[in-house]
């Protein structure tokens, strides 16, 4: 197959397992609304076999207009599910770094775990191991005028949810 039949898969894959199943229209009855002109939002989730257990994170940035900017996913070996929350979280901040020319617009990253979201706004630290990391991301914050981290129900986090046995 070549490179366009790969992604045209791809793609037919993506809608039907993030678009047109019932977990991704449950964000419709959530609540969740597109962000405003101009803002961009990056959810993520991270999700482990066991709290201390096989481990990847996800994420999908999209636009105001609820068009996905970018999709990532990565295998990051055995970790609890909170470190695993704030390795997704510190991931997104990253991608987002890259990117200087959204730099200038208003972005919010979204988590459905509470506990992740608290300490990065600076609650806690949480286990020693991730100081560093929450070190990292509340840098990158405060190095853009710009920028969230907030909780969301794990509802309106559907597109990762419905994506998770994909990944």
């Amino acid at each position: 197959m070549g490179l366009e039949t790969d992604l045209t898969l791809l793609m037919l894959d993506l809608k039907e397992r993030c678009v047109d199943n019932k977990v991704a229209k449950s964000v419709r009855r959530s609540g969740w609304k597109l962000p405003s002109d101009m803002d961009l939002c990056f959810f993520v989730d991270g999700s482990t076999r066991g709290n201390l257990g096989e481990a990847s994170i996800r994420g999908v940035f999209r636009d105001s207009w609820g068009k996905i900017l970018c999709l990532f996913s990565f295998y990051i070996g055995v970790d609890d599910s909170i470190s695993v929350e704030v390795f997704a979280i510190h991931r997104a901040c990253q991608l987002v770094a890259l990117n200087q020319t959204i730099l200038y617009r208003k972005i919010t990253i979204f988590n459905d775990s509470n506990s992740a979201v608290s300490r990065i706004n600076g609650e806690d630290f949480g286990n020693f191991k991730l100081i560093g990391l929450i070190q990292d991301i509340r840098q990158f914050q405060v190095s853009m005028v710009n920028i969230a981290f907030k909780h969301t129900p794990r509802e309106a986090n559907s597109l990762e949810q419905s994506c998770k046995k994909w990944f």
